[in-house]
This record gives structure tokens, sequence and C-alpha cells, in this order.
């Protein structure tokens, strides 16, 4: 058992049966546990299910019984043709677009072609069952995969392959594949068969190619080639135990890894396998490298390592009871180093080793829920209980190996974590956590009565990302000495225990959701867009509430700060969350109010939420000062005495020199900035982080609207931007769909930028379009300027997807030579196995930014002449030189990519993972070199004077490693007079061999210089990344500039591309062009996100016109047209049937007002409107179940956030207001919110109802107009079930007179009986209200002295209509 375990990690099942052995598994069949069949026997229990398979043909079953155990355990090598013939029907025809997948690799699409050669596409049956499938790559590849590992191919569209589906893949390789694969989706089988495919035999056939092939042969040249391997075998047996009588050990089998590094290829022999003992994990510590062979990451067919047969080694048959017809059993020796490899009887669960199905951590009554304590000895009842921690018995520990102390010692410190503890080259995982990793990660249980899984290192990216992703937080525990290193600390101990005779582990990562910084053992991430961990504190007061944040994006290293005040609503608050969605909060215990944890709950639901002690894990606002001030975070910043940034330094009191009192306002600010430390600080990725003091201070996007005095003051602030609050991203579905998903989002059809930094700067800016009139103008002159060189920007963008992630490389460069994380780091101290394929992804990933760089001058040198010959001062901005011009912004980089490109051996270093730098460029490696060079030369010196002292010029120098420069005097010259000072080193036949002092001296010399050589040639990589950081302002720049321009064409390229005419909006000042009030005049518009209607039509166009004066001649020809609305009142009241398309109208007005502002052209014929300062949207009917809100608080709330912070150049898109009540209140809120908006406020809105008498009320207003959104009716009968309606989607002037509810209940398959009964009661309820209004009209006519004919008409018709 001690030997097996390690080596189970890997094997988490037994080798399934093959149709054909082979000599080493290829990487695509030996791969880590994830992808391995799911077989719960041993191969010698593989072996007993076999035997009903050989019995049917018991002929035949003593000549095949000599051949031994392997072919039951391993299959036969090749099928026979009788075999092929029986196997049941192919699942897949010819031609089929399927998903593939091979084992240790993600699914493929491929198709079910014939192999080209044989012509043959299945092979074998039941469970090794294959099809022949052609892979879409670039170039083509082929191979067998088993029927088990296929699946339909529905196309790239499908749900199964977006984010969270079974075929989702981010990986360039296999959407490249995807959009293959899509190109002939559309064609016949017969069709798809003609594509050109792959004609070159695959290692599996080559080595078929090697021996006859048995499914040609006829049963009598079967039989006698079996009885030649009979002869064979015996003559092999006796062979093998005549060299074990000699003392030759037989040759052991060896199982060769595939390992998911790039070219990392381990090797591991049973005997020496890591034990699951923790003293033999100790003493037997493998130190062997291995030869690493290239290979491409991405290829579904790998090539495989050709291998010499192997020897079967010497054994007698164990014999077994008989059972049925006798066969052969694999040999004894064989089966005991087999069973090192299978996996437990039962791997779903402990029953297959625990006692009882019950594991042995189950039965620890110190860990049963309700028992539990944490570290203080609290237990779970207890108010103060930290569920972080674990208390740990002494007498316990004090029974437990010296390994597993340890491994408790660290779960009691982090108990909410999931331990990755190192044991030798794998990750181990015990206890609950290998639960996890079983029933998470498709691990396998190790035979035992207490938990046990794990896998190699290398897998530590692959395996930790599902956990984190899972909401999992990872801790990654390392050995962080070696064995010599451990026996030294032992040998200097006066009574070292058997607890220090331990390799020394500690904890060198913690990841979870919000702290992941992808480093060269993480991989890369999955998705482009941000993360962020948000830290965050509350204070109430009178006004309402203020909030301190800080939050940061720890894949590039940029911190927000901040502190706001927020309405009883927490607009702001929800607003942050929803433009900057984190992945995990934190908050003081205690101290968020209820109504916020309610909001965090409700629009955080998918976060991780952490609490953190008060004082001693969320720091107050000096703690935190001091604490950056100590730790000298900022050193390479640090400038004539400032330690910290300007935005920090700006936070504290002035009449504070050192920095260590904040200033007034920003107390919950920097609080919230020591929860967010002191959390970077327990993950350990603080330093790299905060040393990059990158830091802006965040303040609420409708801030500067309070401070505003005036309208022209505030639309002339540059930075300005329109307000998006969390309510109205959701609602307009800027981000995401209703669904949360991003399909048919505004993000999703603008987005086609090609890096990702773009796309994180386009959310940006959608999230926050500008509001000045002149930089809106910008944008649109840079696009105009693009669309007209069609051309230089489409080979721009495809230069631009060349570009990796430059800004989250520029952070793991700064990670990697950063000072601060020296030897006091525990990650400096770890020992990795596969240091060298780490080491190649540092200068893989490095040399990928310089690249890049280049990449981005080639791009400045193709829109360059663009930029000239534009009127764009943006354009010429971004792609001008700082030094060219005055309003260049991108910096010359010639210079300091041509010091890289001189700095060292690049291909040299990307294959060895040793980075040598050239002479000049690393000043102490050059000054090791130097020292080298001159004792090297006194030594020669001292040489040349010796010869001549002693007369003879074949005088050498002799010796390796320490015994180097040995002077070897032949013995002619040395049997004469010889130097006192001479000293016999060694001697050999003809010659003795001296030292002097002085060679002596200079030897150490050169040993300590030596030394230094090698010292800074191991520091050399991290030095040069921290040489290149030093210029991190302009790399950082450089890449600014070239997201602005990647978004600047996805712009471009969605106003070129749209169904419709595309039109340049026309921005104006209010007071500008004789106009004084905020306006709207949208002509021929469309929806941004819908192209067609549900029914499958063109969308409509429709005009829209608020607060458009001097057009009252047109309003009244519009009227007698049926044309849109128009006119000049601010507000519009919009009606219509239910399904009409009013909402719709109302968001397409939204979306449409958004990118204009964002700078871009819009769907529409002409735009012309005044700046608007904020949306506001009350769309939709939902309540917040986990807040505690119904339906109708949520709408109150959201028009109570209007009618406080609108103002009069807002926005208001609002949809049946008063819906959630009952009719009359929700009809007075309507009428009483109206009156607010149209009168008082005076801005611009959309305001839909049903309520017919909210309409009669306004009609005759001049701040309220008429719209509606038109149907036909045809065969208009009291009846609804006869009733025809057509909606016409056009929206025009006046009212609608009814809503036609019942239409949209005969469409939704309401029961007849219920509709006729409905209808009856709306006819009763519209005769009362008919009856009402009459009774009001007379009244207002009786009160009237002098006769009204407006009001005497109006009432003979209601009259007439009752």
């Amino acid at each position: 058992m001690a030997k097996q375990s390690t080596i189970f990690n890997f094997f988490n099942k037994s080798p399934p049966p093959v149709s054909k052995p082979k000599p080493s598994p290829s990487p695509t069949e030996a791969d880590v546990p994830s992808s391995v069949l799911k077989s719960n026997s041993s191969p010698s229990e593989q072996a007993k299910l076999a035997a009903p398979k050989s019995n049917k043909t018991p002929a035949k079953t003593s000549k095949k019984a000599a051949k031994g155990g392997f072919s039951k355990l391993f299959g036969d090598k090749i099928a026979s043709k009788k075999e092929s013939v029986s196997s049941p029907a192919c699942p897949f025809s010819g031609g089929a677009l399927v998903w593939a997948k091979l084992e240790g690799h993600p699914w493929w699409p491929c198709m079910v072609v014939p192999q080209p050669l044989s012509g043959q596409q299945m092979r074998g049956r039941g469970k090794d069952q294959r099809l022949h499938v052609h892979f879409f790559d670039e170039p083509p590849t082929r191979g067998w995969v088993s029927t088990k590992y296929l699946r339909p191919y529905t196309g790239s569209e499908s749900s199964d392959t977006k984010v969270g589906g079974v075929f989702f893949s981010g990986k360039p390789v296999i959407r490249r594949a995807m959009e293959l694969a899509d190109a002939v989706l559309a064609h016949s089988p017969e069709a798809r068969l003609q594509t050109p495919m792959c004609n070159l035999p695959s290692d599996e056939e080559e080595e078929e190619d090697m021996e006859l092939d048995k499914s040609t042969l006829s049963e009598e040249e079967e039989e006698e080639e079996e009885e030649e391997e009979e002869t064979k075998a015996k003559a092999h047996r006796r062979s093998t135990r005549a060299a074990a009588e000699q003392g030759n050990k037989p040759k052991r089998r060896r199982i060769i890894v595939a390992s998911e590094s790039e070219g990392s290829e381990e090797e591991f022999r049973p005997d020496k396998a890591t034990g699951s003992s923790e003293e033999e994990d100790e003493e037997a510590v493998v130190s062997s490298t291995e030869e690493e062979m290239e290979s491409e990451p991405d290829s579904p067919i790998k090539p495989v390592k050709r291998k010499r047969p192997v020897e079967q080694p010497s054994a007698t048959p164990k014999p077994r009871a008989p059972q049925g017809p006798s066969r052969a059993s694999p040999m004894a020796s064989t089966k005991t180093r087999l069973s090192a490899f299978s996996a437990p009887d039962n791997v779903e669960g402990p029953a297959g080793g625990a006692e009882g199905g019950v594991w042995d951590h189950e039965k620890l009554e110190w860990l049963q829920a309700g028992r539990r304590k944490d570290a203080c000895k609290r237990r779970q009842s207890d108010e103060e209980y930290d569920p972080t921690t674990l208390y740990v018995p002494e007498d316990f520990l004090n029974r437990t190996t010296p390994g597993m102390r340890r491994w408790w010692q660290l779960k009691a410190e982090m108990f909410d974590a999931v331990l990755f503890y190192k044991v030798g080259k794998f990750y181990e995982m015990y206890h609950m956590d290998a639960v996890i990793g079983v029933n998470e990660l498709n691990l396998t249980f190790m035979k035992g009565s207490w938990a046990h899984s794990g896998f190699p290192e290398i897998g530590f990216g692959r395996f930790s990302d599902v956990l984190v992703q899972r909401g999992y937080k990872v801790a990654r525990v390392e050995q962080t000495e070696t064995p010599e290193m451990m026996e030294s600390r032992c040998k200097a101990m006066a009574r070292p225990t058997k607890f220090d005779r331990v390799v020394r582990r500690e904890v060198c990562r913690v990841i979870t959701r919000g702290t992941q910084t992808y480093s060269v053992l993480d991989g890369a991430p999955a998705e482009s867009h941000s993360s962020f961990l948000l830290s965050l504190k509350e204070k109430a007061e009178a006004s309402g509430r203020c909030y301190g944040v800080s939050f940061v994006d720890t894949s590039v290293g940029v911190f927000h700060v901040g502190q706001f005040q927020d309405d009883r609503h927490c607009s702001r608050l929800r607003t942050l969350v929803a433009r900057y969605a984190p992945a995990q909060v934190l908050f003081e215990k205690g101290n968020p109010s209820t109504e916020t944890r309610k909001i965090l709950k409700s629009c955080l639901c998918s976060a991780m939420q952490e609490p953190l002690n008060a004082g001693s894990q969320f720091w107050d606002a000096q703690k935190t000062l001091k604490q950056l001030s100590e730790e000298d975070y900022f050193r390479k910043s640090t400038q004539e005495g400032v330690s910290l940034p300007a935005v920090l330094s700006s936070m504290t009191s002035e009449g504070d020199s050192l920095g260590l009192t904040p200033k007034e306002g920003y107390e919950l600010a920097l609080s919230a900035l020591g929860g967010c430390i002191f959390y970077l600080r327990k993950c350990l990725v603080d330093k790299e982080l905060l040393s990059m003091a990158n830091f802006q201070e965040y303040i609420p996007v409708d801030v500067e609207l309070e401070k505003a005095s005036g309208s022209s003051s505030f639309f002339a602030q540059t930075r300005q931007r329109l307000v998006l609050d969390g309510v109205t991203l959701a609602n307009l579905e800027v981000l995401q769909n209703g669904s949360g998903g991003a399909e048919g989002s505004l993000l999703q059809h603008l987005d086609s930028c090609s890096t990702p930094f773009g796309k994180r700067l386009l959310k940006q800016w959608l999230c926050a379009p500008l509001c000045n009139p002149a930089a809106i103008e910008e944008r649109l002159d840079a696009l105009e300027g693009l669309m007209g060189a069609a051309g230089p920007a489409e080979e721009a963008s495809q230069l631009l997807k060349k570009l990796p992630d430059l800004e989250r490389l520029l952070s793991k460069i700064h990670s990697i030579g950063s000072p601060l994380k020296g030897p006091e780091h525990p990650d400096s101290r770890a020992v990795l196995y596969e240091e060298v394929t780490y080491s190649k992804r540092k200068i893989a990933d490095f040399l990928s930014a310089l690249d890049g760089f280049k990449t981005m001058q080639e791009v400045t040198s193709v829109l360059a002449p663009v930029a000239d010959g534009s009127q764009s001062k943006l354009l010429r901005q971004l792609l001008s030189l700082r030094s060219d011009r005055g309003e260049g912004l991108f910096p010359d980089l010639s210079l300091e990519l041509k010091r890289w490109d001189t700095a060292f051996d690049h291909q040299k270093a990307r294959t060895t993972g040793v980075i040598t730098p050239k002479t000049g460029f690393d000043p102490e490696y050059d000054q090791a070199l130097s020292g080298i060079q001159a004792c090297e030369a006194e030594l020669q010196a001292y040489l040349e004077r010796q010869r001549r002292r002693l007369g003879c010029r074949s005088l050498a120098y002799w010796g390796t490693g320490r015994n180097r420069y040995q002077m070897e005097v032949p013995d002619s010259v040395a049997e004469r007079n010889v130097p006192e000072e001479y000293e016999v080193k060694s001697t050999k036949k003809g010659c003795k061999r001296y030292w002097t002092r002085e060679i002596e001296r200079l030897f150490g010399e050169l040993q300590s210089q030596e030394e230094k050589r090698d010292a800074a040639l191991k520091d050399c990589m991290r030095r040069l990344f921290y040489n290149f950081d030093k210029n991190y302002r302009d790399w950082q720049t450089a890449v600014e500039c070239m997201a602005v321009l990647d978004v600047l064409l996805s712009l471009t390229r969605y106003s070129q591309g749209g169904d419709g005419p595309m039109s340049r909006p026309q921005v104006l000042l209010p007071g500008d062009d004789s106009q004084s009030a905020p306006f709207l005049d949208l002509r021929g518009s469309r929806h941004p996100c819908v192209t067609k209607t549900f029914f499958g039509d063109d969308f409509i166009p429709n005009d829209i016109a608020i607060g458009c004066p001097g057009r009252e001649e047109e309003e009244e020809e519009g009227q007698e047209a049926g044309s849109g609305v128009t006119g000049q009142a601010p507000c519009v009241l919009v009606t219509g049937p239910n399904m009409g398309g009013k909402s719709t109208l109302m968001r397409q007005c939204g979306l449409v007002v958004v990118l204009a502002q964002l700078g871009c052209y819009v769907p529409a014929e002409s735009l012309s409107f005044s700046p608007v300062d904020r949306i506001f949207t009350r769309l939709g009917a939902s309540d917040r179940i986990m807040a505690g809100e119904s339906t109708f608080f949520v709408e109150l709330s959201e028009t109570a956030s209007i009618l406080l912070h609108g103002t009069q150049h807002s926005l208001v898109l609002l949809d049946e207001l008063g819906r959630g009540t009952a009719t009359y209140d929700g009809t007075a809120i309507a009428s009483a919110v109206v009156s607010e908006l149209a009168e008082r406020l005076g801005c611009r809105t959309l305001f839909s109802t049903h309520y017919h008498s909210l309409v009669e009320d306004y009609s005759h207003s001049t701040a309220v107009r008429l719209g509606h959104m038109a149907c036909m009716v045809e065969k208009e009968s009291d009846d609804p079930s006869l009733e025809a309606i057509t909606f016409l989607y056009k929206f025009t002037s006046g009212a609608c007179p009814k809503s036609y509810g019942f239409n949209a209940a005969r469409l939704a398959n309401l029961p007849p009986d219920v509709i006729q009964s409905g209808a009856s009661k709306a006819r009763e309820f519209e005769r009362s209200s008919i009856s009402l209004r009459v009774f009001k009209k007379l009244c207002r006519y009786a009160d009237q002295a002098a006769v009204d004919g407006l009001l005497f008409s109006s009432l003979v018709e209601t009259i007439s209509n009752l």
C-alpha cells in the first residue's frame, strides 16, 4: 500500500481494454485522471470479466491459453475480421459531424470518415468500438475515437458551446475548428466527404504496418501463427529463467505518463513510486530529470514517442480455482506490479476501502457538525465563531505521521480552503478535500480507510481553476526544502524528533475567484473580462448611507478607492456592482446594514461573500496607512521622500507629513482598502500587486451632476459621463440579457474587438458614455476617418488579432520581476519539479509581449497615413509618436525593443528555459564574467612563468571541477630540482601533479567569481523582467492607445454593418441653434439589437420627437397623415395594444441615445438631440425575493429614484407604472408621477400606460403629448374570439381606444369560456366608467357660466358612446 499511493493519483482507474497494446501510451491515452474511462475494476478483475468472451470458442482455448494474461488485460493487438463483421451497426454514418474527445484533451469538432487507406470506418465492438474521424484542424488530422466519446455536432451557436456548456472552450484553435465545421454544416454528408482530408498514416497505423494484419488471415493461418507464438513464449520463459539463475533481473515495464506541460514527459517506476506513508514520502525523494519533447499543446492527435519492445518478466502462473473452460491468467509478478496502478474496487465512494462506507475523518467526533470548534475553541453556536479555522486536538496530532501532522496544522489555519498538498511530484488531497476532488474533479479515491486522491504537479492550473470557478478557495502547499536541507537542519538541532525529520511545507498561494493573477502555474484565463475583488464599508447617516469602497482587478493590478454618499435605495452602490461586477465581496462583520446585505444577496447572488473581523482583519483607516508605510510597498515609486501614490496621498491629512492620518471624508475608503490589503496579504499576492502603485479614485458618475452650476458648465466638462445606473443597465440589457447571458445585449452586438484589453475598455465606455458634445464629435470624426479607409482599417484589425493580452502580461512580468517578492516569500523557496516548464512559460510570455509591441508599431505605420489625412484629432493622438508632434500620445518604443532584441538569444531561451544575457546588458553578470576572465588570465600567466622557471614547455594544467588547475610535470623534470612550494596533489605514470599557494589563491578567487556568475544567472530572469518593468508607464500607454484604437475599429464595423441606414448623430448643447430646452428628434429609428420582429418580419422603423419646438405645422400634418409623434411637449404618453411594441419602442429610444453619446453611428435616418445627463428606466415587472421586496415596491423604489435624482436633461422611460396595486391606487400614482415629470422636472419622458382615464385627463395638457402603437382591427365585435388584430408596430399620434387584452389572452391559449366571461365583465366595467365620466362632465358643464361648445360636443359624444 505504501508504494501505491502516489501513482494512484495519476491513474484514477485501471487501463481500459484497447484493440492493440502500445509499448508506450500516447499523450492522448495516458493523461491526467479527469478524462480516464470510468472502470471500477483492476486489470486482474477485468481479465475475469473477459472470460465469457474467450469461452465462446472452446476449441481454440487451449491454444490461446499459452499467451498469458496480457492479452486479456490489454486486449488483442488487432481485431479479427470475424469480429468486425459481427459488430453492431455504426452509431454515426459517414460524413456525420460530431464532437470527439481523446483522453486528456478537450472536445473537438470532427467528421466521421472512412479510413483513407483501408476504407474501414469502424473497429471493434462493445466498449472497444471506435470510429475513424477527421479532426477539423490546420493542417487536418485524423484518428480513431471510442464511440462513447462521440456526441452530435449542432453548430457553434448551440447552447452547449456557450460559457458553462459542455463543449465551451476559449482556445483559438478550437474556435477555429468550429468555424471549419460550421462551413460544411449545411452540406450533405456526401458533399462533406469530398472535403480535403489527411491521407498520412497515423502513428498507430505505422505500427500496424510493421506487423501482420491478422484480420486478413484465415482460421488455419491463425492457428499456425498461434502455435508459433506459443513456442516463442516457452523459449522466452526458458531464457528468462536462465537469466534469473545467473543473477540478472528481468526488465521492468516502464509506465510513461503523458505530462500536460508542453514537452514534459515523466517516467514513473512502481518500485520507486512515492508512498502514502509520510515517513516513506520524505525518505524516497525522486531527483531525476527527464528529456522533454516539444509538442503542440492543442492538437487532438499527439506524436507518440516510440519505445523498443519490452520483454515480459518471468514468473509462474498463479493457480486459481477452475471456472469453466481453462484460460490464460496473468503471471504473479506481473499482477503484483500492475496492481500498483489499479483503481480500487469502488471509486465512487468510501465503500471501496472504508469500513461500513464511512471514511476515517467522518468518524472524528471533534470534526462533526455541531461539535466543531474554531482555532480559539469557540463552538459553532458562538456568535464569534470563525468558520475559516479549526481546532485540532493536540493528542490527535501526536498520533499522526509527521507529514499528516503538518497537513492537519495547515488545515486548521485555513479550514475553508481546499489544500493541494505537495508530496514529491504530486499534489495530494486528503480526507474532506479528497472527497471534493473526487466529486468536482473526477479524480479517484485510493485504496484505504482514509480518503485520499491527487494529481501530478503539472495539472495544478487546470484542476485549481475548476474548483475556483465553482466557488472553492484553493491553497497551494509546496515543499520548501529538499531532503538534503532537511538533513542539515536536523543535524544542527540538539535532539530532533520524528516530526522534525520531514521536509518543510508552506502555503505559497491561496486562490479565490476574486484574487486570480494567472501566474505560470495557474494557466491562461478563460475569459477576457475583468473579475473584481470588492471591499465594502458602510456608515449610516441621517440623510442616507455613506459607503467606502475599494475594488481591484488582480489580473491587471489596478486599484479603485473611493467614498460616496448614497440614498436609501442604494442607487450608487447598485450602479457600482453593475458596472464593476465583483466576483468576491469582503465586508466587516456586523458593519453592513440589513438593507445593504439584502442588496448584496440579491444583486450578487453568484459572488463569494466573506466577512472579516473588525480591527484584526478589516483594518481602520489609521492602521491601513500605518501598514502601507511599514511594508514599504511603493519602494520603486518613492521619489523625494513621497512613499504613497498620488491618489492615496490626496486621501491623507495635509497637516500630517508622515501620511498616517486620513483626510476627512476618506476614512471609510481607506478602511475598505485596509480590508482589501489584508485579504491580498492572506492570499500572498499583496506585494506583487501593490508595488505597481496603480491606484485610481472612484467617483460615482452622478456626483458631478450635483456639483454642476448650470447646463453649459456641466456638459462642457470633458470627463463628465452619462449616468447609467444598475437598474438602467439591466432594463436596457446593455451588458447582458434578462437571463444573465450576453446574447442579444448591446455589448454583444457592438463587441467585435480583436484584443482582450479592447473588450474590457469597450465595456467601460458602454457603462459610462460621454456627455461633452466636443468629445462625442471627436470619436465620430475618428469613426468617419476609419470608415473612409476600409483597407488599412481591416489590415490593422488583422494585426491587432495577433496581440496577446498585454495588459495582463505586463502585470505578470511585474510580478515576476518585483524585488519585493524576495526570499521571504515562500514561493521563492518552493521545490518545483516542473521548473523548466514554468521557466519556458515565463520566457514565452515575455517574448510574446515583445512581439506584441512590435506588432503595435506595425499597426501605427499602417494607419499613420489615414490619421494624417483625417480631420480626427483623436486618431492623430493615438497613432502619432510622442516625439513627432505635440498631440501624439503613442510612445516611441523602437530603441527599447531593439535593445531587448539583442539582450539575449531568444530562440535558445525559449528552448532551454534559461536566459543568458549578452555582454553589456546585465551589469552583475558582466562583472562576474570579467572577474572569471581576469582570474583565468592570471592563472595562465602564472603557468607561463612556471614553464620558464622549470624550462619545460609541455607544462600544463590538468583537472576538472574542484580538482582543476593542477600543474602536470613530467617525471624527467620532477626528478630534477622542483621548487619547495610545489605540493603534490596526484600522480600518474610518467608525471606528477602539483599545486602551489599562488594557484590555490587564484583558484579560490576564480571559484568565488564563478559562484557570483551562477547566482547572477539564476536571478537573471527576475532582473531582466524588473529592467523591463522600469518602463511600465510607456508600455502601459502603448496598450491604452491600442485599446482605444481597437474599440474605435469595433464601432466602425458596427456603424458600417447595419441592416438599414446608419446615420451620424448631431449633438447640440441646450441654447445652441435657437434651442433653449432639451429635445430629441429621432427619424426612422430601429432597435440596435433587434433586426426582425417576433413573427420574422423586418423591423419597422419609427420616429420619436420629444420637446422639439417650431414643428406645430409638421405636427398637424403628421396627425392627418398618421406619422410619428412630434411636438414640443417634454412628456409623451404611449398607449397601444398588448404586445404592440410599446416596451420595445422605449428600449429602442434609450439604446439609440446610449449609442449616440458613445460616439457611434446610430440605426436611424437621422438623430438630432441635446445631451442627456442620465437615463432612468422603469421597465418590466419583477420582484426581489432575496431582498424581501414585492413587485410593486420595486416599481415605486425605481420611480422614487427617478423623482429624486432626475433633472431637466434626463431621459425617463416609464413602462406601465401602478399595475402592481389596485386600479384606482395605480391610476392615482401614475397621474401624480406624470404631473411631476412633465410640469415640475420638464425632462424628456416616454410614459406607457393602459390607464385610459389617465390619457383622457392629460389629453389637453400642453406638457403632455399622446402617441400610440398602431394596430388594425378586423371584424370588431363584442365577442373577442371573432376579432382579428394585426400589429402594425408603428408609432403614431393620438391615443389608442382600447388595449385589446383579450387578444393577448387568446394568443396565450386561455380557455374560451374564461375569455367570454372576462369580456362580459369588461363591458360592465366600461359602462360604469363611461357613466362616471359623463357625470363628471355634466358637473363641469353646470359649473361654467358660459356655454363651451367644445365641452358640449365632447359630452354629447360620450353619452352617445354610453
